[in-house]
This record gives C-alpha cells, structure tokens and sequence, in this order.
C-alpha cells in the first residue's frame, strides 16, 4: 500500500506522521517550530531521514498556514510562521527529496479529511469551521475545496459580524474565536483563565453570558454560510469542539436564526478528526492531485 510523510506547519510544533493510500494515519509526532528558513529545513531532514530508514515513501505532502497557492508552490498572506511565505516552497523542497511534494492550506487539508474518512465522508458538498485561536474554514465541493481568486477562500475569520465595533474588531475571529470568549471571561472575572477553567465555571452568571454571546456569534457565522453556499453540512472543529455543549448551543442558538429568518433546517455537527485531520487531508490532496498529474508534483 502506498504511503506518504505527511508535514502540518504550525506556529508552536511541526506535526509530521505517515499516512496510508486508505486514510490511516500512523506513527505520528512533533517537533517545535523552528524561527528561522534554514532551520527549519534542517528540521525536515530530520523528520524525513528518520522515516525514510523504515519505510518507502511514495511522496511528501503538506499542509501549512496562510493564502497557499499549490500550484505555484508560493505561500502568500501572513502567519505565524513569516519565513515559508513569498518564496519557492515546493522548489525548495523537491530539490532535496527526490519525492513528488504538494503543499496546501491548513484549514482546507483539514477540511479533505474529514470529506475523505470523517464526519463529511458520505456527503458531496460540506462546510467546515475550525474555531480557535481564530476562526477559519473551507467548502468542499466533490473532493474539490474551494481556494478562490486570491487564495482566501474559506477564510470565514473576516466576515464582517458585527458593524457597529470598530474594524477588526467585529471580524468573526475577534468576537467568535475561542481566544476571544476566553478574552471577555478573563475581563469579566478579573482573573486569570484557560478554556478549560471556563467550562468548569459555566455556571457562574457571567460565564454563562460570555459563552451565550459566543455561541449566538457562531450561529450567525454558520447561519450566513449555510446560505451564501448551502452545504448539506457545516461541520465545526478546533479543540473546543470537543465538548458537546459548544455544538448544541450553537445549534440552539442557529435554530433560532431559523425559525425568525430561514427556510430551513441547517445540519450541524462536530468534525471527526481533531489534531491529526491536517496531516490527512494533506496526503489526500496528494494523492488527488498526483493523480492528475500537477506540473508541480
């Protein structure tokens, strides 16, 4: 069976595992992200003599941060990681491993796993938002995400939610990010606190309105994809997913939406692959794309 080194860049680790041709993922691990270009190949060689000594790879797949355009190899935009972008990312590296390379955006991998062997699996045509740090997504279109004329699509994080705060600050990642509930419960208590400590103090009144207003502002963000692209899904990921009371209250608060303003139900549930849904979708784009037989493989 074939099997590829999967590589997900991120601001804090570079995780790295080996994916089969049928979706498993094994062997997986991380490195803390280097701060420098050179470094950070190093980094790879590393990563790539270590699983290269037990097993034949049949190609080296990527997913990193910021506006990628794969088939160029060039990774525009901004993140945490400044050093990959504006230059020959995929030349750089099939230079140094005689491997077919690809490489394509985080939110957008993440999103082909979960169409491949997660909670999108038996659907053509599905949303995802990943809620974190900030807030990001993809569409997915019969295997096909949706990259756009400029490399921002799914890039659900500037929607515009709220136009009475002062811009960002009403962007969908300043007021419906994970980091931005733990903001206002920080503020509001006037002490330190985690994500973890806030659903541990969800009874408390004030946490109880912060997380009703994160909540509400998700909806709304759902509620606008559900019609701007009317998926037969919208699936939500990052790590707060993980607890079943942030997709039923978002769901509550989107029920709502609709019974006021739409014609619909809108289908919503979690996503099936958590930190290792990059790593996934990276080789199934891989393996998609070699298929086709991209001039960059």
């Amino acid at each position: 069976m074939e099997q590829y080194l999967a590589i997900d860049i991120g601001g804090t680790s570079i995780k790295y595992g080996l994916v089969y041709a049928d979706g498993t993922l094994q062997a997986s691990n991380h490195v803390p992200t280097p701060a420098t270009w050179d470094i950070f190949l190093e980094r790879l060689d590393d990563i790539f003599t270590t699983v290269n000594a037990t097993v034949v790879l049949d190609g080296l797949a990527v997913s990193a941060p910021g506006a990628v355009d794969s088939s160029t190899g060039i990774i525009h935009g901004v993140s945490a990681v400044p050093y990959i972008h504006h230059r020959p990312f995929l030349d750089a590296l099939r230079e140094r491993y005689a491997l077919p390379v690809t490489v394509l955006n985080d939110a957008n991998a993440a999103a082909l796993a979960e169409g491949w062997t997660g909670a999108g699996a038996a659907l053509e045509r599905f949303a995802t938002v990943v809620i974190g740090t900030g807030v990001g997504g993809s569409f997915v279109n019969k295997d096909e995400v949706m990259i756009g004329s400029h490399f921002h699509g799914g890039e659900f994080g500037y929607w515009i939610l709220d136009p009475s705060l002062p811009q960002p600050d009403g962007a969908w990642s300043a007021i419906g990010s994970t980091s931005a509930l733990v903001t206002r419960c920080r503020e509001r208590l006037g002490r330190p606190l985690s994500g973890h400590d806030i659903f541990a103090l969800q009874t408390e009144s004030a946490i109880q309105e912060e997380l009703e207003r994160f909540y509400r502002w998700n909806a709304i963000g759902l509620y606008n994809i559900q019609f701007s692209f009317d998926p037969e899904r919208i699936l939500i990921g990052g790590g707060i997913s993980r607890r079943p009371e942030v997709r039923d209250g978002i769901k509550r608060h989107l029920d709502a939406l609709c019974d006021a303003l739409g014609t619909l139900r809108i289908d919503v549930e979690t996503c099936a692959h958590f930190n290792e849904a990059n790593l996934i979708g990276a080789a199934r784009f891989h393996m998609l794309n070699v298929k086709k037989g991209s001039a960059h493989l």
